[in-house]
């Protein structure tokens, strides 16, 4: 009984971890990193400028990003596509049509 409340305290752990966790820039050798930066935003954490709408050059554009289906079916992601701005209104932003503060 302690054993299987110990699993599922750690299982509902790991999910609010992974539920809190900004995109992942390391890539694999299925979603290489780009050479070249030029065409995307760099990442960007918003949790970390809570109070700073970003306005910084390449904020308008897209995140990279890469995803596929392994063999057992389970969707790799990395990075985020949304642009810095996009990222900081879901996380921070309101429910109307016009969120930019």
């Amino acid at each position: 009984m302690m054993r299987h409340a110990m699993l599922i305290t750690v299982t509902l752990a790991a999910v609010a971890a992974t539920a809190w966790a900004d995109g992942d820039y390391r890539g694999d050798e299925r979603c290489p990193l780009p050479t070249d930066w030029s065409n995307y935003s760099e990442p960007y954490y918003p949790r970390d400028h809570p109070t700073e709408y970003p306005t910084f050059y390449k904020a308008d554009k897209p995140g990279w990003c890469c995803s596929y289906q392994r063999e057992d079916g389970v969707i790799v992601q990395y990075g985020d596509c949304r642009t810095p701005q996009e990222q900081w209104l879901a996380v921070f932003g309101g429910s109307g049509d016009n969120d930019t503060p």
